[in-house]
C-alpha cells in the first residue's frame, strides 16, 4: 500500500513514468470492478471490461492531475470516472440512429441477472448527481459498494467505521437513491 501511496504522489507531481507504473499496479483492480459494473448493467454488450478500464484510465490521466490521495480516495475516484464513461457510452448510443432494419437477437445463458437498460442507468446517473448535492456521504458509499465494487468490511476499513455503520448507511442510501430514480 505504501507504494501506491508514493506513486499517487509522485503521478500528481507529474511524473509520467510514475502513472505508468500505477496503472500496471492497479490494472486487476480496475478490470475486477470493470467486469463487476458491466456485469450488473446488463445491456452492455458492446462495451467490454477491458475497453472500460482503458477508457477510464485514459480519462483519469487526461484530466491532468489524479485527485487521491490513498487507495481507498483512489478507487472511489476510478469509481466515479467509470460510472461517467458508462454513462457517456450509453448516452452515445441513445445519441445514434438506430439500425436499418437490422434483427437483434439476445442469447441467453437462462441465469436471471439484474439488467438495467439505458433508461435506468441514466436515470441512475441523474440521482446520484442529486445524491451527491444532498448527501456526499451517501453518495461516496454508493460509488464505493456499487461502482468500485468494495465489500462492506472494505468501506468500514477505509472508512475505519464499524461494518453495522457501513451496513445501516448502505441501507439508506440504497432506499434514498432508488427514491431518486423513480422520481426522476
Amino acid at each position: 500500500m505504501t507504494e501506491m501511496t508514493d506513486l499517487l504522489r509522485s503521478a500528481q507531481s507529474g511524473e509520467p513514468q510514475a502513472s505508468s507504473r500505477l496503472f500496471e499496479l492497479v490494472y486487476a483492480d480496475m478490470k475486477r470492478m470493470a467486469h463487476n459494473r458491466l456485469y450488473r448493467s446488463g445491456g452492455l454488450d458492446d462495451l467490454d471490461t477491458t475497453s472500460l478500464v482503458h477508457e477510464s484510465f485514459l480519462k483519469l490521466s487526461g484530466e491532468g492531475r489524479l485527485k487521491a490521495s490513498d487507495r481507498p480516495a483512489f478507487f472511489g475516484y476510478v469509481a466515479r470516472v467509470m460510472r461517467s464513461v458508462v454513462i457517456d457510452h450509453v448516452r452515445e448510443r441513445q445519441a445514434q440512429k438506430r439500425g436499418s432494419g437490422d434483427v437483434l437477437v439476445t442469447l441467453t445463458t437462462g441465469i436471471e441477472a439484474e439488467a438495467n437498460d439505458d433508461r435506468r442507468l441514466m436515470a441512475m446517473g441523474a440521482a446520484l448527481d442529486v445524491l451527491q448535492r444532498l448527501s456526499p456521504q451517501f453518495h461516496e458509499l454508493v460509488e464505493l459498494r456499487y461502482f468500485a465494487g468494495l465489500s462492506i468490511r472494505e468501506v468500514a476499513e477505509a472508512r475505519g467505521t464499524s461494518t453495522r455503520t457501513v451496513e445501516r448507511e448502505w441501507e439508506k442510501a440504497r432506499a434514498f437513491l432508488l427514491r431518486l430514480m423513480d422520481e426522476a
